[in-house]
């Protein structure tokens, strides 16, 4: 009888570290958790296919300035309301003084890349997201961007694209202060809301028309409703964010890639140079600014909003 409890235990024994070793060695690589590594894997492994280790390190090094945009820009996307658009846009534009469409094609191109990587994080991380709001506005910011890319971009003035921007970035601007001015009165923020289906459709539709001439602004306006209209706690109304600009930017980019034939190969050269980049920096974005404070980098942005709406308001003084 000893004999055979022996035997048992050390059977049991060994079923327990044979289970215990699945668990802790060879599932968790595999499981739903690692998504967010295996696309960045798929990237690069895709990239070095494509253009060869040597090639894709020289794009890197060639469009240098673009890259070092993106690294910030992807970080600022996956870890707050605004899009990596938000950062490339007004760097594109004034201090590389690239055309606005281009940097609005690039804007939408390289967010379909960094803000789907920034989402599969926010969802195999289970970080939490108003699912409801999410089901309204992806619909509208479709159709938003889709006409907005069709009818009133070909049409839109360079100097009213850049103000347009300047409007969402000064609209979420006021959104942080308000914020803050909350958190000073002590005044709780809430985790569940009562969303009023058309409006949050009709915001939606006007931010996916917004994105559809400077490549970000859907994402900007359902975050300032969330916050302005329903004191909608701030990392859920950003993670929510983030998976709406997301699916935005990837409709935009498949309408400018199919049929408008926007994506000329001075984008995408941008793009060989980002993406590397990006596919890295916005999860790491939306994991980081999850768990910690982000006080900092939301000063960060305020002093970036500021100078970005003083120098439109400039170029705007200056045309009259």
């Amino acid at each position: 009888m000893r004999i055979e409890r022996a035997i048992t235990s050390l059977f049991s024994s060994v079923v327990t570290t044979e289970v215990s070793v699945k668990r802790y060695v060879v599932h968790p690589i595999f499981s739903v958790s690692w998504l967010p590594f295996w696309l960045i894997v798929a990237v690069y492994s895709t990239l070095v296919f494509h253009q060869g280790l040597q090639s894709a390190l020289l794009s890197i090094a060639h469009e240098w300035q673009m890259a070092l945009t993106m690294a910030f820009g992807s970080f600022v996307a996956g870890g707050t309301a605004l899009g990596g658009g938000a950062v490339a846009f007004p760097v594109m534009t004034k201090l590389l003084h690239i055309d606005p469409a281009t940097a609005k094609v690039f804007s939408l191109a390289i967010q379909s890349f960094g803000m789907t990587a920034a989402t599969i994080t926010i969802l195999c991380r289970r970080i939490p997201v108003y699912g409801n709001v999410v089901l309204m506005a992806l619909p509208m910011a479709a159709l938003g961007v889709i006409g907005s890319l069709l009818f009133i971009a070909p049409h839109a003035p360079r100097l009213l694209t850049k103000s347009i921007f300047s409007v969402l970035l000064l609209c979420f601007a006021i959104t942080l202060i308000y914020r803050w001015w909350r958190k000073a009165h002590h005044l709780p923020d809430h985790v569940r809301i009562d969303p009023k289906p058309l409006r949050f459709m009709l915001v939606a539709g006007f931010g996916g028309i917004a994105s559809g001439l400077v490549g970000s602004g859907a994402d900007i306006a359902i975050f300032a409703l969330l916050v302005l209209a329903y004191q909608a706690d701030v990392k859920r109304a950003t993670a929510t964010s983030v998976v709406i600009m997301a699916f935005t930017s990837i409709v935009g980019s498949v309408l400018n890639a199919l049929y408008l034939k926007t994506i000329t190969a001075e984008i995408s050269a941008y793009l060989y140079a980002a993406i590397p980049i990006v596919v890295i920096g916005a999860p790491l974005g939306a994991y980081v600014c999850a768990k910690l404070k982000v006080a900092s980098l939301v000063s960060f942005l305020l002093v970036l909003i500021s100078l970005e709406v003083g120098f439109t308001s400039y170029e705007l003084y200056r045309s009259f």
